[in-house]
């Protein structure tokens, strides 16, 4: 009766006969719904289940990104509401066969997987989450997020170890930073276990294309937090905000050109990143659209990345396009700059860990880049996507800085991938377990 109920409904709205016979019979892309809500009573083991068949759907969060057919329209709230319905473009799925021979070289790009997981929140309340397979999300056009850029999102990874299980790098770490990002734009903070469990459980759902151990390459996983309900104005705040979880096999943020080998960096002399008591700690998404114009230019110079000095004075070092600044002195000091305008890195904070029990000095302070910069014998670019890449020469104006060995920072993220594969213990807590890895054919 749903699926009669749910065909009738599409033929009001003009689908098609042959589409509507064909789009039924897509059974094996129905959404699942995932069971765990903050607002019911905690639980000390969480697990994930499948949605009921179709005679029972109509008790579950209602989604709009599944593909018609599959469950009945939601229940109209007064006589003159009008529902419609949207059909995704075609979506050719990821097959792990595609990336056979090419695990060492996925580059950093989109790739369609099995599906993502999506929690909303309304009424106070975060529902109990979804699994979608359809990587399409339905907006209201006035929603907070498309008018005035409110969202933050976060970039973790997952990894296949040697002992055949999948880990996940540091997120109650990356919980608490997009929990601060929240609380700037004005939205419901996600909770530490929610948050954890929906990265895990879109790991556990995409398991097959985490690239396999030995490979040099992980599972990207994106966690993003938006207002997905509308706003005219800055206040009324939304009514509803989304939390998605995507993720892709990918190998480096940089081309092989990066890593050892280095890139080229351009300081930004009439750019700013953020502003000194602006978004800039956060990793809000409007941060990174303050790039786009300044990195493209640079590109088109020939360089492979930006360099941001403070708004202010044009004066102290801040950031790397999308990377933290990190610089290796003669006398072995670990130097990394800080200010409120810069995001704190989830992979600087643990190279520092590292770095002192390599014996260096790390300080985190104000870097003056016109008397400093040549003290650096290294510089790299350090961040979950990149890890660390070396930064072989800083251009300003019409003088070149470069710098000479890799040798330390290279030391130090030999020490930090080998943690994230299982081949050194993780002594520091920083592994979160999700699932035994299935071996890509």
């Amino acid at each position: 009766s749903c699926l009669f109920s749910r065909a009738s409904h599409l033929l009001a709205v003009g689908v098609p006969v042959m589409m509507l016979v064909r789009l039924l019979g897509k059974a094996a892309t129905r959404t699942t719904r995932l069971s765990f809500s903050p607002c019911v009573a905690a639980a000390s083991t969480r697990s994930f289940s499948s949605a009921g068949p179709e005679g029972t759907a109509s008790q579950q969060p209602w989604s709009d990104l599944e593909l018609p057919g599959l469950r009945a329209p939601p229940q109209q709230l007064t006589p003159d509401e009008e529902v419609y319905s949207y059909l995704t473009p075609g979506i050719r799925k990821t097959q792990v066969a595609d990336l056979k021979g090419k695990w060492d070289n996925l580059g950093f790009q989109i790739r369609p997987m099995n599906g993502h997981v999506i929690f909303r929140w309304a009424n106070g309340c975060w529902d109990t989450g979804t699994f979608v397979p359809a990587p399409y999300v339905l907006l209201h056009i006035n929603s907070g997020a498309l008018h005035y850029g409110v969202s933050v999102f976060e970039g973790l990874k997952a990894f296949a170890c040697k002992d055949g299980r999948v880990r996940i790098m540091s997120p109650t770490m990356n919980a608490a930073r997009m929990q601060e990002g929240a609380r700037k734009l004005q939205m419901p903070e996600v909770p530490t276990e929610m948050f954890v469990d929906a990265v895990a459980e879109c790991v556990r759902r995409n398991v097959e294309f985490v690239p396999p151990y030995g490979n040099q390459a992980s599972m990207y996983i994106r966690p993003l937090l938006f207002a997905s309900g509308h706003m005219l104005g800055l206040a009324p705040l939304a009514e509803e905000y989304s939390l998605l979880v995507t993720v892709l096999p990918a190998g480096g943020y940089f081309s092989k050109g990066g890593g050892d080998e280095g890139v080229d960096a351009l300081v930004m002399e009439e750019h700013d990143r953020a502003a000194p008591y602006g978004t800039g700690h956060v990793k809000a998404g409007g941060n990174y659209a303050a790039d786009l114009e300044p990195v493209h230019y640079a590109k088109k110079k020939g360089y492979g990345t930006t360099l941001y000095l403070d708004a202010k004075e044009r004066r102290y070092i801040e950031e790397f396009s999308v990377c933290n600044f990190v610089g290796i002195t003669a006398d072995g000091r670990y130097v990394t700059p800080k200010a409120r305008s810069i995001l704190s890195s989830t992979t600087n904070r643990m190279l520092q860990v590292l770095a002192k029990e390599a014996g260096l000095v790390v300080e985190q302070r104000e870097i003056d880049f016109d008397k400093e910069i040549e003290s650096f014998k290294e510089v790299g670019m350090v961040g979950t996507a990149a890890v660390v890449v070396r930064v072989k020469s800083i251009t300003r104006g019409d003088k070149v800085y470069r710098t000479g060995s890799f040798d330390t920072l290279a030391s130090i993220r030999e020490k930090f991938t080998a943690i994230q594969s299982g081949d050194l213990p993780d002594k520091h807590g920083w592994m979160y377990e999700v699932c035994d890895g299935r071996e890509p054919k």
